[in-house]
């Protein structure tokens, strides 16, 4: 138990220090960069200054598995140095024994950063995100989802456009059941229209079964008597790829909102894969801060009187980044549905955490 709270804290104090670096080293750049993009915006110090909070993070939850290697890989090599590790080995305990300590506190620090920094970076990001469109002052192009439909709204130099409709196709090019409201530059309402679908084209929308009022005709703006058309176009500047780019992205979908924000999706008419594949990420997630610190101690046990540190941290660090590589080639995959998502979210920690074991059984046992 001594040895065990002994190497907790060591371990922890290693992680937290790194973790402290590489969090100022992070946010010089990105306020850096915030910087740049308030003075494109004539905004103040003080934009650049939340713009930063709000954008580290979303960047410090992508790189903290490298913080946990890092820290691993900085818990094993003073270890060694002082001879603490001979000295542990000495006592018949094991690496793999020792291990499990680092290794269940990469985990309970996976599992709350799932339950409760993942909401937060969802929020950051989301804030980060309004921010920047706000500084841009140029219409938006916004879609989202409620139980009963979903709503598109597309700037144009004729004005605004909201657009209803009960459901799409999974592509985004079709929508079924349209109700359109048109303004002008002025934020007044035109017209409303209303038809059986809406199909986009690289310049506009075809409505077909059209019925529309024009709110301008009457003295009173009220809607009066529709008119009817078998087809009409309507301008726009949206393509299928934005319309699918403008839902909101997984990373700024709260963890615990992600499976209703799915169903909704879904029930749209929309694909929900990139959000599933999220979500079976996210609860993939202490497997892979676990696979990370396997890693870092991997390349770190050796004693230092073998030499070869500066090789060894280098191989840790390559193979960290190799890990990362190997997830976003597992995840595009399952994006495009070329492998099943469970499989796209949990063979990349899986393989790591077992080839990160047969080195160490290796180091072990030669």
């Amino acid at each position: 138990m001594t040895l065990s709270r002994y190497l907790l804290r060591v371990f922890l104090s290693r992680t937290i220090l790194v973790l402290v670096v590489l969090f100022f080293i992070v946010a010089l750049m990105m306020f850096i960069e915030s910087l740049r993009r308030a003075g494109r915006a004539d905004a103040g110090f003080d934009f650049a200054l939340k713009l930063t909070v709000l954008e580290v993070a979303p960047v410090m939850a992508q790189v903290f598995p490298l913080v946990l290697m890092l820290g691993a890989l900085a818990t094993f090599q003073a270890l060694s140095r002082s001879s603490e590790l001979v000295i542990i080995r000495a006592a018949g305990v094991s690496a793999l024994r020792f291990l499990t300590v680092p290794v269940l506190a990469a985990v309970v620090i996976g599992v709350l950063a799932v339950l409760f920094f993942s909401p937060i970076v969802a929020l950051s990001k989301a804030g980060a995100t309004a921010m920047r469109e706000e500084a841009s002052r140029s219409g938006r192009n916004v879609l989202s989802l409620n139980e009963d439909a979903l709503w598109l709204r597309q700037g144009t130099l004729e004005g605004q456009s909201v657009i209803q409709a009960n459901r799409a196709s999974a592509d985004g090019r079709v929508l079924f059941s349209v109700r359109l409201h048109q303004f002008d530059p002025d934020n007044r309402l035109t017209a409303r229209i209303e038809a059986n679908s809406a199909t986009l084209t690289p310049d506009s929308w075809i409505l077909r079964g059209v019925r529309r009022w024009e709110l301008a005709a009457t003295a009173d703006g009220s809607l009066g008597e529709a008119e009817q058309i078998v087809e009409l176009r309507v301008p726009t500047n949206l393509s299928t790829e934005q319309i699918l780019d403008n839902f909101a992205p997984p990373e700024s979908v709260s963890f615990w909102a992600l499976p209703g924000f799915i169903r909704q999706l879904e029930r749209a008419g929309f694909s929900g894969r990139r959000h599933r594949l999220y979500f079976q990420s996210e609860l993939a997630r202490p497997a892979l801060f676990a696979a990370m610190v396997l890693i870092g101690a991997g390349f770190s046990l050796r004693h230092a009187r073998f030499g070869q540190t500066g090789v060894m941290i280098l191989l840790s660090i390559f193979a960290g980044f190799l890990l990362y590589f190997f997830k976003d080639l597992s995840e595009s995959l399952g994006n495009s549905g070329d492998i099943p998502i469970i499989l796209a979210a949990w063979a990349p920690p899986a393989v790591a955490i077992l080839l990160a074991l047969g080195l160490l059984l290796h180091l072990e046992d030669g």
